[in-house]
């Protein structure tokens, strides 16, 4: 299993993004070595934490605003400080930064489109607006730094604000500018850049940045000096408006121009003017659908990657920390060779097929058991051989012992025939030589098992060099088995993957998501609806959005018509549905096969 950081008892699985406060991690806080539940850790930027006094009264916003209990104020359920940096605990949250969601759908060719965008705004600036509920130092509160990565949108549509009100309470020297401004550029308003004091309508500015940015697909940048009215001219955007109205597209720029003025006095003083012209202008006063209408797109957005970061979720939790190592010798340079040479190949990654990789991880799981058994079996053949080498001397000790008995029986029983020639007396004499009989019968079992120790050390060594050769024959065997074996895996992998390659081959007719394929369908032919006065009579003065989607097949004709909203009246119902199928699209192709895809076609009428 994956190996994790743990620092201060919490599991680092992985970095998401960073943001005004430092950088975020997805976390999990650990007991018994086992996660108890994914949370969200900011660890603190040192900048902030050093300054023991910006410290505190950041610290003090921080508790104030989770006090407040005002929804969607994205703070911190605990702070925790220690002498190794402070660090901002939340709850997990599932979704994405509004930084990554511009990102994902540029690439994803999934624009926002312009409802949805100003209904966005909208919704983050009631949240504004409820927070200005809180006052400090006698003053309504605002978010001061309203940059993407400080807007959370989770999966279900629900928008969040992330370090609300911190921003005004930084302390701002030169440093600072200098790293805020390398990092956010033309994010950051007229007045932070300017070095001047950041007020409430800097929100109203960032709000209309956010339009601009989804609206155009542009960055916006209006330096001192330059002509301001002169960027709105030849405006383009990235896709249609909702109006061919002239009096429509002058209100945007209107609008762009009340919310991007370098000036503050001269945007919507208020946040509640900034809702009112669009509600006015724009026609976009229900707000009962945001959620839907964004948890569709976050959907659309993220479907497949949702289920996955589920599966990754899930594998995380099942993580145990491992026990504390001990400390191990250095190794040996033959091992630290052979890791340089993994550590190398590794460089050559992206140029090799993919099959090669479970290939190569079994070739370095196989060195690293191989220098394991090696090592292994290099610390038991030096215990063998220590065992081997006392017995040895002590075979030798024993060979020299019995030599040197017989050698003292060979001396005493010469010393005792020397005797018995000079002996008269016969019983003395006869005693002499049942001496001199039991001597010799001793050394002939001396003898005798002297020969038996040496036969048997003969044989012992004659049995060891068989031994040895054998185990040698084993070991060549066995590498020979084994480098088979990786071959065949080698060989199998290459299959398998080439069966892959053939089954993800797209077919005539095989249904593909729109973000996969090369050639995305393009209408030809088909009218729009075709309203009878009746059905103007009947919901005269009234506004219907309809988000719907249509599964064209490999010819290009409409098989399937979805609506996604709910409570659309029937004969509205009918007429979509009757329009729809009468259209005509060129096929969708993907490699150059025409394939089935789901579009998404919505309706706005107005009656």
């Amino acid at each position: 299993m994956k190996e994790y950081k743990v620092l201060n008892d919490y599991v680092y699985y992985r970095d998401l993004f960073s943001d005004t406060m430092g950088i975020n991690y997805r976390v999990a806080p650990v007991q018994n070595r086992k996660p108890t539940g994914h949370k969200l850790l900011c660890e603190v930027s040192p900048s902030i934490s050093a300054n023991a006094d910006m410290w505190k009264r950041v610290r003090l916003l921080l508790e104030g605003i989770r006090k407040s209990n005002i929804p969607f104020l994205y703070s911190p359920e605990k702070i925790n400080v220690s002498d190794q940096g402070n660090q901002l605990i939340f709850e997990h949250f599932k979704g994405k930064n509004f930084e990554q969601i511009l990102v994902d759908a540029e690439k994803k060719g999934m624009p926002i489109n312009f409802d949805l965008a100003m209904s966005i705004s909208i919704a983050i600036a009631d949240i504004i607006e409820v927070g200005s509920s809180i006052i400090v130092s006698g003053e309504r509160s605002y978010h001061g730094f309203l940059t993407p990565d400080n807007i959370l949108i989770h999966y279900d549509g629900k928008i969040f604000l992330k370090n609300y009100g911190i921003f005004q309470y930084l302390d701002k020297n030169d440093a600072f500018y200098s790293e805020t401004e390398k990092r956010y550029g033309s994010w950051l308003t007229p007045e932070f850049m300017r070095k001047e004091r950041i007020v409430s309508q800097s929100d109203i500015y960032h709000l209309g940045y956010l339009i601009y940015r989804i609206l155009t697909g542009k960055y916006f940048s209006c330096a001192a000096g330059d002509d301001f009215d002169a960027k709105f001219v030849n405006l383009t955007f990235k896709q249609y408006m909702p109006s061919t109205d002239k009096n429509f597209l002058t209100h945007v720029i209107t609008f762009l121009k009340k919310t991007l003025n370098p000036d503050p006095l001269k945007r919507f003083l208020t946040i509640k003017e900034f809702k009112d012209f669009i509600a006015n202008y724009f026609h976009i006063e229900e707000l009962s659908s945001i959620t839907f209408n964004l948890a569709y797109f976050m959907n659309s957005l993220y479907g497949e990657a949702v289920d996955e970061e589920e599966k990754v979720l899930k594998q995380e939790l099942a993580y145990v920390v491992p026990e504390p190592k001990k400390e191990t010798p250095a190794t040996p340079q033959a091992k630290e060779d052979l890791v340089s040479g993994i550590l190398e190949g590794l460089d050559e990654r992206k140029r090799a097929p993919g099959w090669l990789w479970p290939v190569l991880g079994g070739v370095v799981l196989a060195a690293v058991i191989g220098i394991y058994m090696a090592v292994s079996s290099s610390q038991k053949v030096s215990e063998v051989t220590a065992e081997e080498r006392a017995r040895e001397e002590q075979r030798l000790k024993a060979l020299e012992e019995q030599q040197s008995q017989i050698k003292a029986m060979t001396d005493k029983i010469k010393e005792l025939e020397a005797l018995k020639a000079t002996i008269d007396n016969e019983a003395e004499r006869r005693e002499t030589e049942q001496k001199i009989r039991q001597l010799e019968e001793q050394r002939r079992k001396n003898e005798a098992e002297q020969a038996r120790m040496k036969s048997e050390e003969e044989n012992r060594k004659l049995e060891a060099a068989a031994q040895q050769q054998k185990e040698e024959e084993e070991r060549k065997a066995q590498e020979e088995l084994e480098r088979q074996k990786a071959e065949e895996e080698k060989a199998r992998l290459a299959e398998v993957e080439k069966k892959k390659v053939e089954a993800a081959r797209t077919k005539p007719g095989d249904q593909v998501a729109l973000n996969e394929v090369t050639v995305q369908p393009a209408k030809i032919a088909g009218s729009a609806p075709a309203v009878s006065p009746s059905m103007r009579t009947k919901y005269r003065g009234k506004t219907m959005t309809i988000p719907t989607t249509i599964l064209v097949d490999e010819n290009g004709k409409v098989t399937k018509v979805k609506i996604l909203t709910g409570n659309v009246p029937s004969d509205i119902k009918v007429l979509i549905e009757e329009t729809l199928n009468n259209w005509k699209y060129s096929p969708a192709q993907k490699d150059n096969v025409n394939v089935k895809v789901w579009l998404s076609v919505p309706f706005k009428f107005t009656f």
